[in-house]
């Protein structure tokens, strides 16, 4: 019985969950945190949900989504709870990270600068009124 508790609550990618998908998780984090502010809200965890799923996501839906994961629908979803939803059945975040990043490139907004494409317009997306840039 040891072993078990490392797997209940903010361990649970500790033992058996790959670098990878710990780094994968952050990049889609970091891409979608358009305000650098740490959380996922509305806008940004929608436009999250259009490219991954193909579908969008209504208000009632998010709030839901936040009090599911008890997350303040104010202030959005934060890395460990964009984490928790990726440890549940039915996800798979090698699929949503190819389908964010299908070259396989990440950006990091950590270093202050917004990433912008402007070498292919035809790679740029937006979602959401006011235009919520999430190319990369």
């Amino acid at each position: 019985m040891a072993g078990q508790e490392e797997q209940i609550g903010g361990a649970i990618f500790q033992d058996g969950t790959t670098f990878d998908m710990k780094s994968q998780v952050v990049a889609i984090h970091e891409h979608f945190d358009a305000d650098g502010d740490g959380f996922l809200n509305y806008k940004e965890l929608s436009s999250l949900q259009v490219i991954t799923s193909g579908a969008g996501m209504t208000p009632e839906q998010y709030k839901h989504v936040c009090t599911m994961l008890d997350c303040h629908p104010d202030k959005g979803l934060s890395l460990d709870a964009l984490r928790l939803t990726y440890a549940a059945e039915g996800t798979n975040v090698e699929d949503d990270f190819k389908k964010v990043f299908p070259k396989g490139k990440t950006r990091s907004k950590k270093s202050g600068a917004k990433a912008k494409k402007v070498d292919d317009e035809d790679d740029v997306i937006e979602v959401g009124e006011g235009g919520v840039d999430i190319s990369s």
